[in-house]
Order: C-alpha cells, then structure tokens, then sequence
C-alpha cells in the first residue's frame, strides 16, 4: 500500500459518486484505480496488483479510492498516476474482505497537493522492475 496523497472534505462515502446524486454504483461501473504492477522479490513467484491508497486527514487512514472517469483520476492524481480498470462490485468486495470499510469515489484532494508520480519517478520505477 502506498499513501499517494491526501483527501480533503468528508471521508466515509460508500460506494457514491460525489455531485452524482447517485446513493450507490452499480456492481459493473467501471471504475480506474490507482494502481501499480508489484514484482515479488522471489522470480519464482507471479507478479500482483499494488493498489494506492489516499490518507484521511483526520485519523490518518488509509482510504480506497477510485474514479468514475480516467479524466477525473487524471485531473485528481497527474497524468503519470498507473492505473487498472475494475467492475465497482469486486473492486468493492476485494476490499471489504482486506478490512476497508468504505471507498472514497471521486476524492477531492487537498489545494496543491502534488502528484506522487512524475515522468520521473515512474520513469525510475519502470528501470528498476526491468532489472
């Protein structure tokens, strides 16, 4: 898990997109997530998903979060921000099962925070998998 950046405003949405007037997503919107490939370091073992979280300001959680749009998980988090597409429905479930509540749909993030990836650093990421 890695915290990518800070959610501002309310946190505990379920599964709503906010400004949607929708109370809940259908199981198969598609939804973009922050994610990136994890490579174990053992090559006998099959590489995974990292899924990136946002941290509430006020307890310092860890939250999922994943977009209605790829716009809006660009605008949000910076055109360098890997991610996966996932039906809302498993994507809700895998992470209820892993301890997560709720997921924060189309966060709003703090002014000025900073993306976390940059052409450099995803650059970076990219060559050091590669070895």
């Amino acid at each position: 898990m890695s915290r990518i950046s800070e959610l501002s405003g309310e946190f505990g949405l379920s599964g709503a997109a906010e400004g949607t007037g929708q109370t809940e997503l259908a199981p198969d919107t598609r939804l973009f997530v922050p994610a990136h490939p994890r490579y174990p370091a053992d090559p006998e073992l099959a590489p995974g998903v990292g899924f990136e979280f946002l941290t509430e300001p006020r307890t310092g959680s860890a939250v999922p979060v994943a977009f209605t749009t790829l716009d809006a998980l660009v605008g949000a988090l910076g055109e360098n921000q890997p991610w996966i597409a996932l039906p809302a429905g498993p994507f809700a479930e895998l992470m209820r099962r892993n301890g997560f509540g709720h997921l924060k749909v189309d966060p709003v993030l703090r002014p000025g925070t900073q993306p976390y990836w940059t052409a450099e650093n995803l650059r970076d990421y990219t060559e050091a998998v590669r070895t």
